[in-house]
């Protein structure tokens, strides 16, 4: 006898929709394809193609243990691995917080400050590096330090650079922000900056699975910046850069922290909904 022939992609993803849409997931259908065509090694026009055609029971059980996974609101940054940022591929892990688009407008406000072509930056709190290795990938000339006190970030943030292919243009340090000595052009940091009250109210996407360093630096949310801005204004050349991505309501705080280090000429850029997303300065 010819064995039965297991369910359809089809059917599997329509179980996997209702059980993510049980469990709260905010687009269910998006989160149950992209797991599909993870595991079926295609894209999602890929599962639209094989819809009809049955899943055999290696790929089904690994695709159960996904669903069932982000059921219980695992990132899908984790559960595939990989996230896009700035037209690069970065790997991602529990080790350090996940890259956002938003970050994305820090990168392009420094690539658009008009930094000498052989310029010298150092990424402060550098996580996975998408910083610093997007700002590698976009100026061939530069040469970066990035920064964490995680060893387990900058083992991540190493890999994402050699996988990249920037990997001798950038220095990873475990240092603390006091600790850096880099003469250098711009200081860019994506820095913790939710309060205790604000981390207690996230999505369990980010509160339960990005590092909790990575995102409070301490009871009001400003304090990496009141430890970033000192040190910047010692290792800035005259007239460097200072690029820091802000909190949704961090704005004034942050511009009297960096006032008061010294530095001039700030502004702000605002994000895609118009938050004030990256403040620039200049020492």
């Amino acid at each position: 006898m010819t064995p039965a022939a297991g369910p359809t992609v089809l059917t599997v993803l329509d179980d996997a929709v209702r059980r993510l849409r049980e469990a709260g997931i905010e687009d269910p259908a998006r989160d149950a394809t992209t797991l599909m065509a993870h595991v079926l090694g295609t894209d999602r026009g890929g599962v639209v193609a094989r819809r009809p055609d049955a899943l055999d029971a290696t790929h089904a059980s690994s695709f159960h243990a996904l669903i069932e996974e982000r059921a219980r609101r695992v990132p899908m940054q984790h559960l595939t691995g990989t996230v896009e940022f700035h037209g690069l591929t970065f790997k991602t892990s529990r080790a350090a917080l996940i890259p956002r688009p938003e970050t994305e407008d820090l990168v392009d406000a420094v690539l658009a400050a008009g930094l000498p072509d052989d310029a010298e930056v150092v990424d402060l709190g550098t996580g996975t590096g998408c910083i610093a290795i997007a700002l590698a990938a976009a100026r061939p000339g530069w040469t970066l330090t990035a920064v964490d006190l995680s060893d387990d970030a900058l083992a991540l943030a190493a890999e994402n650079a050699t996988r990249n292919g920037v990997a001798g243009r950038i220095t990873f340090s475990r240092a603390d922000f006091a600790d850096v000595r880099v003469a250098c052009d711009a200081v860019v940091s994506n820095p913790p900056y939710v309060s205790e009250d604000e981390w207690r109210g996230l999505a369990p996407e980010v509160r339960d699975h990005d590092p909790k360093a990575a995102l409070v630096p301490g009871p009001s949310g400003n304090e990496a910046y009141a430890a970033i801005a000192p040190a910047a204004i010692e290792l800035l050349k005259p007239g460097g850069l200072l690029a820091l991505e802000l909190g949704w309501k961090s704005e004034t705080a942050v511009r009297g922290i960096v006032e008061s280090a010294g530095f001039t000429s700030i502004g702000v850029r605002p994000d895609l909904r118009g938050i004030p997303r990256v403040l620039t300065a200049r020492r």
